[in-house]
């Protein structure tokens, strides 16, 4: 899956990613937005796994979801973490 996420990237972008990660996926058995509130949370691991791929720009942040065939963009000072 890594090789597939670094061709598409490189298709897309024109060079490779200078970093690949990837994390396992899990769902909300209650589906009760405890997570982020803090709270315990029922959840339940799925063979699912979320893969980006990133490499530095001067342009501001572009995100490319393969899956969704989507691009949305973003400029410096516009994401907040």
């Amino acid at each position: 899956m890594i090789d597939k996420i670094s061709k598409a990237f490189k298709e897309f972008y024109g060079e490779k990613p200078s970093i690949v990660v990837s994390a396992p996926g899990r769902l909300d058995f209650l589906n009760t937005h405890q997570d982020y509130k803090g709270l315990p949370v029922s959840a339940i691991g799925v063979n699912l796994r979320t893969y980006i791929a990133l490499a530095p720009s001067n342009n501001g942040v572009v995100a490319y979801s393969e899956n969704l065939n989507a691009v949305d963009e973003f400029q410096p000072g516009e994401i907040t973490l």
